[in-house]
């Protein structure tokens, strides 16, 4: 064998040594998240793009819906979990820690729309009046408890109305029913989460916006808001500190590439890889109107009005301190959109 070819082959080996290495230096963490919705888009585009494989996490994503991830990662079956910042608020009130990391969205992701047939008189009416129009419809959320219920009652509530005798709520569940629902007139309005009012709006153009909230409109309290996050518990926090910092970097890496212009075709191909066959023209419509709530920083004014909306719903009795529910090392510090 010459003397070439015997560089080139322990060159090779080298490689592969490092590359096994590598591969058993990753990581292995499962992180709960809803499937199929832009509340959870920041981990998507960071597992899709190699940003946590680029920090040394092999990530396995672990499905679940309504409260099912905010169970998973206090019960430890998961290290994280992209979860609701309320639900994390109720459960440290009740003396169940969890802390939050990074944000995934600021503002909360709804925009209440109602079927094209139904009369919105007062659809260009200032917060709260247009929602006055939704008084005797069948109004579909996601699950019962969930963010979806929470707001929509929320709502209703600032427009005078009764949740329990003014509307019908009903519990829909996941994007591609509530969007047939809307359709076959199950339901006649809904508050749910991306990608659904885009596809009943802007796809199939079976429904019309009222209260677009998560383009800034609504209530005070949702303007400057922490929505979605990632949590994790403090047996994780004490026992792998490097490891939450190199999944913070991550999905604030992954927050960058959705804030930046010039990645839109790349983050919209993964947004059509993980939102069941929804049209890449209309995600792509969707992060480029909506790309600014995906920053990853919670403020102390942002987790102040979670905590007044959830007294306000009498979901909590007093406010759970900034420093009790954030992880305040391991939050970023600042953040630059491009």
């Amino acid at each position: 064998m010459g003397i070439g070819r015997k560089k080139t082959l322990a060159v090779l080996a080298g490689l592969s040594l490092l590359a096994i290495s590598a591969a058993q230096a990753a990581d292995h963490v499962k992180v709960a998240a809803f499937k199929g919705t832009f509340i959870n888009f920041p981990i998507y585009v960071a597992k899709d793009l190699g940003l946590f494989e680029k920090h040394g996490i092999d990530v396995e994503l672990i499905y679940g819906t309504g409260i099912q991830p905010t169970n998973m990662v206090v019960s430890g079956a998961t290290e994280f979990a992209g979860i609701g910042v309320e639900h994390g608020t109720i459960l440290t009130s009740k003396g169940q820690t969890v802390r939050l990391l990074v944000l995934n969205q600021t503002l909360p992701p709804f925009t209440v729309i109602v079927r094209n047939e139904v009369p919105t008189p007062n659809v260009n009416a200032p917060y709260p009046k247009m929602l006055i129009d939704l008084k005797g419809l069948k109004i579909g959320i996601s699950t019962p408890a969930a963010s979806t219920d929470l707001t929509i009652r929320y709502l209703l509530q600032q427009a005078g109305l009764d949740p329990q005798r003014d509307v019908q709520i009903i519990p829909v569940g996941a994007p591609s029913a509530q969007v047939a629902a809307l359709k076959n007139g199950l339901i006649d309005a809904t508050i749910a989460f991306e990608p659904i009012q885009t596809e009943a709006v802007y796809g199939q153009k079976i429904a019309k916006p009222i209260l677009d909230i998560q383009g800034g409109k609504g209530p005070d309290v949702f303007h400057e808001y922490a929505y979605n996050g990632i949590f994790t518990t403090p047996a994780v926090l004490d026992s792998k500190p490097d490891l939450a910092r190199r999944f913070v970097q991550a999905m604030v890496e992954a927050e960058e590439a959705i804030n930046d212009p010039a990645k839109l075709d790349v983050v919209a191909n993964v947004a059509a890889k993980n939102m069941g066959g929804m049209d890449a023209g209309l995600l792509k419509l969707y992060i480029d109107k909506y790309r600014g709530i995906f920053t990853p920083i919670a403020t102390e004014k942002a987790i102040e009005n979670v905590n007044a909306f959830l007294i306000a719903q009498k979901s909590i009795t007093k406010p759970v301190p900034f420093s009790t529910l954030v992880a305040s090392d391991f939050m970023p510090k600042q953040f630059k959109a491009r």
